[in-house]
């Protein structure tokens, strides 16, 4: 797959989190990763910020490396989209504890049952947040999955279960279709592959850092406040543009 693995090793010398305080001390950290936008329309490249100027964003058809870790996101938009993003009134960093209004747990919040916002539909969108390593990097980049893309993903792992793969043994492929909704309207929906396998020894290295990671991310990086809808991604102002997503029951 030509996939080469910059933290095989690296390790020895250093943890994510000497790493992490080595350049940021302890000043508060809103944001370190880089984010992936997930296309509207039916469009079939994603977009991330390019290195030489973040502000530019820079075109890809397929984003390529190491799954390391994966959770829910939800968030919860009353307001009818007016044509950009805006931070919604509710968000869950984890998909079990919402912050803002109403926040408290997502489980049996109103907004999120089904027939909350029409016939088999939940007005809270229900996402999926994907932190994927990419050849010869050490910090993996971000992309949130809206609620259209979530069963592609779903079934993505039920075949490597199926193949008795762990999802830190692959590197993962990640490309775009565009798809119609039932009322035809073209939307962007997320396909994953299996591009390669890594060898037992990366593997190991994987798995350990994938640990180390989460670890991390819970600790230092998770948003557990209100604050935390400030910064969505902008995968997740796609949940609440979209036309597409108004005729599925998310």
């Amino acid at each position: 797959s030509g996939f080469k693995l910059a933290i095989y090793g690296a390790g020895e010398q250093r943890s994510l989190e000497e790493l992490l305080r080595t350049n940021f001390g302890d000043a508060e950290v809103g944001s370190l990763f880089t984010k992936v936008k997930f296309p509207t329309g039916g469009a079939t490249k994603f977009k991330i910020p390019s290195e030489d100027d973040p502000d530019v964003m820079e075109e890809v058809q397929e984003i390529v490396g190491v799954i390391l870790d994966h959770h829910r996101v939800n968030a919860l938009w009353l307001e009818e989209f007016r044509g950009e993003g805006n931070p919604p009134q509710c968000f869950s960093p984890d998909g079990r504890q919402g912050f803002g209004d109403p926040g408290g747990l997502c489980k049996p919040c109103k907004y999120n049952q089904m027939d909350s916002k029409g016939e088999n539909r939940k007005a809270c969108k229900n996402m999926w947040r994907l932190y994927i390593l990419r050849s010869e990097e050490f910090f993996p980049l971000v992309l949130s999955l809206p609620p259209t893309s979530i069963g592609s993903f779903r079934k993505f792992l039920k075949n490597l279960t199926g193949k008795f793969l762990d999802i830190h043994q692959v590197v993962t492929k990640i490309t775009l279709k565009e798809t119609v909704s039932t009322k035809k309207i073209p939307y962007s929906k997320a396909v994953f592959t299996i591009a390669g396998t890594l060898l037992e020894e990366e593997y190991a290295w994987v798995k350990k850092y994938a640990q180390e990671f989460k670890r991390v991310r819970e600790k230092f990086l998770a948003r557990k406040d209100k604050e935390a809808t400030a910064e969505l991604d902008l995968a997740e102002e796609v949940a609440q543009g979209d036309p597409a997503f108004e005729d599925f029951p998310f």
